[in-house]
């Protein structure tokens, strides 16, 4: 697949007028997906009913099972990996971000941080499945289609709430903070130290904050950013591995080649050669 100058992803403009849809999927090897990882401008809500999938997000292998949520946030990249059996049948729900209120917004924001298979019990399973099947049924009504939408994302938010306790919590915000302000910097800085005065905490507090919601340190979750970075780009664009370096700050090439390299288990070059085989997207 030739490569373009941007990220490919998908508009729910283009697929819903309403802001939400949802899909019933009975994979088992049958159900034709894209053939190149994407993003989208929504959130995604998988829910497995059966079977077990294995999924990519942000270049990150996550498995799921029957019983088991998985929320993808707009802009992260998801796909199938390849060679993956993909053996499940469920639900995906999608919705935009307008569709969730502000508080709704950060608690998703902070899960996406490092998301992981939810599991919300029987009880509000079935629940979601029948609700999910009602979604189906009056999908030609916006408005009950709608109402019926926002009982499940209810449901999902609920059990999301239900993982966090207060130091997770504060944790959590702390570091979206610091990926919000990475978003903005990261070409520019990379001192833990600089980040921790720009959040007006001290260094071991933001380090203790970082490896209290994601397991990494500061550093660690830093580079591990830089190297998706430079995953999407050499997915994405026709730069060199060289020129990807520089554009992420670095301009000595074979500091930034050991760096993915201790990161990805290869040197960007070898993982650019990785992309000539096909991979498949989840969704």
């Amino acid at each position: 697949m030739p490569k373009a100058k941007d990220l490919p992803f998908s508009s729910m403009q283009k697929i819903s007028r309403s802001g939400v849809f949802m899909k019933h999927f009975d994979q088992y090897g049958k159900t034709e997906m894209r053939t190149y990882a994407h993003r989208d401008d929504y959130y995604i809500v998988v829910l497995l009913t059966g079977g077990s999938a294995t999924l990519e997000v942000d270049f990150e292998q996550i498995e799921i099972k029957a019983g088991d949520i998985l929320i993808v946030s707009p802009w992260q990249v998801h796909r199938k990996p390849s060679g993956a059996e993909w053996n499940a049948d469920g639900w995906m729900l999608a919705f935009s971000p307008e569709f969730l209120t502000e508080t709704e917004a950060r608690a998703l924001d902070e899960y996406s941080i490092s998301p992981y298979p939810l599991s919300p019990g029987e009880s509000a399973m079935n629940d979601i499945i029948e609700l999910c099947a009602m979604f189906e049924r009056n999908s030609g009504d916006c408005n009950i289609s709608g109402a019926i939408a926002s009982a499940i994302k209810s449901i999902v938010l609920s059990v999301v709430g239900k993982s966090d306790s207060g130091a997770i919590s504060r944790y959590m915000a702390i570091t979206l903070s610091f990926r919000k302000l990475l978003d903005k910097h990261l070409t520019q800085e990379k001192s833990p130290a600089a980040y921790a005065s720009m959040l007006n905490i001290s260094e071991a507090y933001l380090n203790e904050a970082v490896k209290g919601a994601t397991g990494l340190s500061v550093g660690a979750y830093l580079r591990s950013r830089i190297v998706i970075e430079a995953k999407r780009m050499l997915i994405y664009t026709s730069k060199s591995a060289k020129e990807i370096a520089y554009s992420l700050g670095y301009n000595d090439y074979a500091y930034f080649s050991r760096l993915f390299r201790k990161h990805a288990g290869m040197s960007p070059s070898e993982f650019a050669k990785t992309l000539n085989s096909p991979t498949l997207s989840i969704l």
